[in-house]
């Protein structure tokens, strides 16, 4: 497995879905995991509860156990599937939300499949990452010489935002080519 860095978590478009931006350094590309507000919530607070969660026990059972690897494995028909790889060489299935909580609580890296990262992570140009999911990574040794201009990735990155129901309407007030908002063009 590749390891991966946490960036957040972001709302994003319209309805405010909950993305967990990972990102692959080596490549600067980002892969979104989609996740329900509760996990959203999970991975965002830096708080110490009271009382420990189901993810602080699992995580507790885990550091007992000792893991040798916590990462996404695979993908079936657009689900990502995680798995905790413990020293006697036992796998627990986990959702990815729970690796990833699992993986932080126990301060261990959190890896995904080189074939997984290859088909469903993309690269975002600094300034797309900024007004889509308000980050920045900066210029990276490998990034610099990849121009911003890049017309594949900016296809790719306008193709995912279309897919997940965002577009320009929805970022820029809806005005259209007129510069006003009643629908109409001058000719």
């Amino acid at each position: 497995m590749i390891p991966v860095e946490f960036r957040g978590v972001r709302a994003v478009g319209p309805e405010g879905f909950r993305c967990v931006v990972l990102r692959w350094e080596q490549r600067n590309r980002i892969l979104p995991l989609w996740v329900s507000p509760l996990a959203a919530e999970a991975l965002a607070e830096d708080s110490e509860p009271r009382r420990p969660s189901t993810a602080d026990v699992l995580a507790e059972v885990v550091r007992v156990a000792g893991a040798t690897e916590i990462g996404i494995t695979s993908a079936f028909e657009g689900v990502f599937v995680a798995t905790i790889v413990l020293d006697d060489g036992a796998e627990i299935d986990a959702r990815p939300s729970d690796a990833l909580l699992v993986a932080r609580a126990l301060e261990l890296p959190f890896g995904v499949a080189e074939d997984v990262l290859t088909q469903f992570s993309f690269f975002a140009a600094d300034d797309s990452l900024r007004e889509y999911l308000n980050l920045s990574f900066g210029p990276t040794p490998d990034s610099v010489s990849l121009a911003s201009r890049d017309a594949q990735a900016d296809a790719d990155f306008e193709l995912m935002m279309r897919q997940l129901g965002v577009s320009e309407e929805d970022l820029s007030g809806g005005s259209d080519a007129t510069g006003d908002d009643n629908g109409e063009r001058d000719l």
